[in-house]
């Protein structure tokens, strides 16, 4: 919603005459390093997602493990 007060005058369109709204655009520069930064999130959400992933499955193969000596069979892990 447009809040504001117009004066109109008689004899007149009714419209004001306003100067043009300069539109501010970014520069090739400001958008490269928005991209750039969002990239960055990006790869370090996924970084932290592969760091959890591999301490749960590492987590999981060790339970595994424990579960399996307690039986007498045993489960190696290479990293």
């Amino acid at each position: 919603m447009n809040s504001g007060i117009k004066i109109i005058k008689r004899g007149t369109l009714g419209k004001p005459q306003s100067f043009p709204l300069r539109h501010t655009e970014k520069t090739d520069r400001e958008r490269e390093r928005e991209t750039a930064s969002t990239v960055q999130g990006w790869i370090a959400e996924w970084e932290e997602r592969r760091h959890s992933l591999r301490v749960a499955a590492f987590g999981l193969v060790l339970a595994l493990d424990r579960s399996r000596q307690t039986f007498g069979q045993t489960v190696t892990v290479s990293t």
